[in-house]
């Protein structure tokens, strides 16, 4: 009997009042953002996943570093969390990136990940960006106060729940986005309007973007609400009840 169909018949013959735990959902986060200060804010966000029950593993590298430390870990990750800016990587480092998102396994991207690998006419780049996250970088504006609002006809999406409207800085420039792309979250400054937030398909796999992420974004319970929602959703699973969090509920220190 092959194991797969062992286990089911193990999980068949369980009382029914016994319920089957779930593993523990694993997320892998590549770092390496130094204009947004990736890591300080990253580490600080896994502590508070952890307290989650969610397992963290990390690839601290380096804005338009050559390697990543501890790559060996993503493989076994449901999702994998980048925030990283032209990254150099070996052919062998890159392959389990690259491996990740081809099989459909799920991504949140934030910021710089719509230019995570490598310079611009990158291929990585390219697909990364354009076809897994559904994006469409195309630049940036200034230094400039901006506010984010979420798309009206998508105040019901999951990603959304228990987010409302908040102030941030640094709005991106977006092309047309993926056709299988929607967009979540506007973000408008004295010289334009973007969508800040998206979520995609690719292979199967459900994706999650936003071009947010200041180091201030993550002190905010609404960035910091969507992301843990953004987690749960992409990886299909529910968010346990601590997933509710309340809104005086803050960051680890």
């Amino acid at each position: 009997m092959k194991i797969t169909a062992a286990l089911f018949v193990l999980v068949g013959l369980l009382p029914s009042g016994i319920d089957v735990v779930a593993a523990p959902l694993k997320v892998h986060i590549i770092s390496g953002s130094a204009e947004y200060r990736s890591e300080a804010s990253l580490k600080e966000f896994a502590a508070y996943l952890q307290q989650l029950g969610v397992e963290c593993s990390a690839s601290w590298g380096s804005d338009k570093g050559k390697t990543l430390p501890n790559l060996a870990a993503l493989p076994s990750a449901d999702l994998m969390i980048v925030f990283a800016r032209r990254l150099a990587l070996p052919a062998s480092e890159m392959k389990l990136v690259r491996a990740h998102w081809e099989a459909g396994k799920p991504v949140l991207g934030l910021r710089t990940a719509s230019h995570a690998w490598g310079e611009k006419d990158n291929e990585d780049n390219a697909t990364f960006d354009r076809n897994v996250l559904g994006n469409h970088y195309t630049g940036h504006y200034g230094d400039e106060p901006v506010e984010v609002t979420n798309a009206p006809a998508q105040n019901a999406h999951p990603v959304l729940k228990g987010v409302r409207a908040f102030s941030t800085r640094k709005l991106y420039k977006n092309g047309e986005l993926a056709p299988t792309a929607t967009a979540l979250q506007f973000g408008a400054n004295d010289k334009g309007r973007e969508v800040v937030t998206l979520v995609n398909e690719y292979k199967g796999g459900r994706m999650f973007y936003t071009s947010l992420g200041v180091p201030e974004d993550f002190k905010d319970e609404n960035f910091r609400r969507m992301l843990v929602n953004a987690i749960y959703w992409t990886t299909r699973r529910e968010p346990p009840a601590a997933a509710n969090l309340s809104r005086e509920q803050s960051m680890p220190t």
